[in-house]
């Protein structure tokens, strides 16, 4: 059968026309930092963009075990993950391609059964962030108290401003894929995100994510929140909650981890996750990397 397009949708084409209108009217900010600006560890996107030709790869590979106690099954995903990033028309926006490709393998409740195994991309998409508002640009939003390092360094709660920015983005299916080949061949993504600088050391990231707009069966609204802290220059350690709404359950998940910037094009990372359900239970490790070529 031939899978028809959400975007045919005239609603749903109008809307996400606007969207792209909207999105190049923002593209004055800044974004450019001297050292690399990842996403990396974790789920949770940052408002800021990587800066004007800025090519940058997010990449991992994490572990990720279900349990399910009512059946007495078993399976065990390994993920790669892939995340490429480029700011190519202004600092302010960059262009997204994310895509994660697993092996599954499965444990029969049934004494004796064969380990299932299948393999295929799991996630493939495409998008673009912008930056809507940046309280950096106000001079007036971070005042420098000459008397007091304290009072720069510490939380002050003008420092919950939070910069924002947009994502509107497109999952795409693929026929290849046993994980991907049933989905819509095109289906909206869109993420509202904020990024709050509490002190120089500890920044907060809130996401609200709308997935696979106008699939009844895929639907999917998540929110994340990540919170980080430098322990030193080239040392950071995360927190991060998040909570998904499926058509037919829901799921929470927890993660933890670290970051270290090696040089400062590059970074590595470490982190480890579980769930609050029983059905199934999850644990997850990952590890990964992040680059960046500048040519700011």
């Amino acid at each position: 059968m031939h899978k028809k397009p959400i975007f045919q949708s005239p609603s749903i084409l109008r809307m996400s026309l606007f969207i792209l209108g909207f999105l190049f009217s923002f593209c004055g900010f800044s974004q450019y930092t001297d050292i690399i600006n990842s996403n990396n560890p974790g789920n949770s996107t940052g408002a800021y963009s990587v800066g004007k030709r800025v090519y940058q790869i997010e990449s991992g590979f994490s572990v990720d075990r279900l349990r399910g106690e009512a059946f007495d099954s078993e399976s065990l995903f390994n993920n790669g993950n892939l995340a490429l990033r480029v700011g190519l028309f202004s600092e302010a926006l960059e262009l997204i391609y994310e895509g994660s490709y697993t092996m599954e393998f499965s444990t029969s409740p049934i004494p004796g059964g064969k380990i299932g195994i299948d393999q295929g991309f799991t996630s493939n998409r495409i998008g673009a962030k912008i930056m809507l508002f940046d309280p950096f640009k106000n001079p007036d939003n971070r005042p420098i108290n000459v008397y007091s390092w304290k009072k720069n360094n510490g939380f002050r709660w003008r420092n919950i401003l939070p910069a924002v920015a947009l994502y509107a983005g497109a999952n795409i299916s693929l026929e290849q894929s046993i994980y991907l080949k049933d989905n819509p061949s095109i289906a909206p993504r869109i993420m509202v995100v904020t990024q709050s600088h509490l002190t120089p050391k500890m920044v907060l990231i809130l996401n609200g994510i709308y997935d696979f707009i106008g699939s009844e069966s895929l639907e999917e609204k998540t929110v994340l929140a990540s919170l980080s802290y430098a322990i030193k220059r080239k040392w950071s350690v995360f927190v991060e909650g998040q909570y998904s709404i499926f058509t037919n359950s829901e799921e929470q998940i927890i993660r933890t981890g670290g970051a270290f910037l090696f040089k400062k094009n590059l970074q590595f990372d470490l982190y480890t996750g579980i769930n609050f359900q029983n059905e199934p239970s999850r644990e997850i490790i990952g590890l990964g990397f992040s680059y960046r070529l500048d040519r700011h």
